[in-house]
This record gives structure tokens, sequence and C-alpha cells, in this order.
């Protein structure tokens, strides 16, 4: 069956007309802006570091961390409350005490051999020197205590006290120096007890100890 010449021309006329909807279509989808997508995460590239607060901050406080200092003699620099440092022999354990602003060291070879050191506001308003011989006067009261000294001195320019006795301890007798210091409105210390027995090694590490302690 053959169409007539108008029929014909409307019938192409539709197609062509259909054609260029389609490729309009078609052209507005290619064309359209891509719908906006929930946001994505950032990417992380190979070899992205996080810094880390300092080892020390993430150690329970109940420990002391060595600076990292190496020093002769097998001791390690170690920083305690209220920003003491000091030298402990390498390996020495510690804890935290109830008493404000200290710590304590123990030999692991001999338990009898302690350490402590620390810092914190002075208790009452009388000056260093005072406070530690009313104190005093209470542990003269303990077994077999003699004094060896008890004066005033300065560490670094700070008064200080230094303070020396023996006595009778339940673990046989006890042999303790204990120098205090006040500083920035703070009073630290370094204190030392052992077996008297054994006094000349525990004197010695006193001495290292209050070298390197600051301030």
């Amino acid at each position: 069956m053959q169409l007539g010449s108008a029929r014909l021309a409307t019938v192409v006329f539709a197609a062509n007309l259909a054609g260029c909807a389609l490729v309009g279509t078609v052209g507005t989808v290619l064309n359209r802006a891509p719908e906006p997508g929930p946001p994505s995460e950032p990417a992380l590239a190979w070899g992205t570091t996080t810094t880390l607060p300092p080892s020390s901050s993430l150690l329970p406080p109940s420990e002391t961390p060595a600076t990292g200092e190496v020093l002769p003699g097998g001791l390690d620099r170690v920083r305690g409350p209220a920003g003491l440092e000091t030298v402990l022999p390498r390996g020495w354990p510690t804890k935290t005490l109830p008493e404000p602003g200290s710590m304590q060291a123990t030999d692991p070879d001999d338990p009898r051999r302690i350490v402590k050191f620390g810092g914190a506001p002075p208790s009452d308003g009388s000056d260093i020197l005072t406070y530690h011989e009313r104190y005093a006067r209470q542990i003269a009261q303990r077994s077999g205590y003699v004094q060896y000294g008890l004066q005033p001195t300065t560490l670094r320019g700070h008064d200080a006290v230094d303070w020396e006795f023996a006595w009778d301890a339940p673990e046989g007798r006890r042999h303790v120096r204990a120098v205090y210091w006040r500083s920035g409105g703070l009073e630290y210390y370094v204190y030392l007890h052992g077996p008297e027995s054994s006094w000349p090694a525990t004197a010695e590490l006193a001495e290292r100890m209050l070298d390197a302690s600051t301030p």
C-alpha cells in the first residue's frame, strides 16, 4: 500500500520531531550536573603519621619515666613530682606514695634500701629549718635514735636542710639521710634509708642524686 504525498510528509515530519526530542533528552541527561552525594571521608595517604603525646604521659602515674639521658654508673635521669629531676639506679622500680608530691624507688636486690623524692607546697608557714627541727624532735622518740646532723645549708642557692640520723627499725639498724630545699614556693626533697651495714653505698647514691637534682 502506498501513502499519499501529504500523508507521507506528515509521517516523515513526525519521525523527525520524535528524533529531535530523543536527542535533546539524551543531551540534557548527559549535560546535567551530578547529584550531590554524602560527604566523603578524607583519604589517609600512605606514610601519614600521627603525633602522639610524649611517652611519659602514656605511662601509669605510678611509674617514673626515664628522660632518656644516658649516664655513667648505671644511672637513669628521672622526673618526679613538681618538676623535680634526679637520678636513680637503672632498674629500681618506683611507685607513687600517698603523701603529696612523693615517689619511692626500691632496690630490687635489697628492699631495705629505699629512696623517696618529690616536691609539694610546705605544710605550714614556718621557715625550712624550724619546720624540720620540730619534726626531728618527734622522730627522736624512736628506739635507738642517734642524730648525726641537722643543719641549714644551701643547694644550688636555695635554702636547704641536711638531716642525717639512725635508729633501730623493725628490720634492724637503719641509717637515714634527707635533704630538703625550697624553690618557687615548693619544698623539694631527696630521702634515702638503708641498713647501717650497707650505708656507704647508699651514702654515695645520696650524693649522686643530690648533685643531679633540679631545681
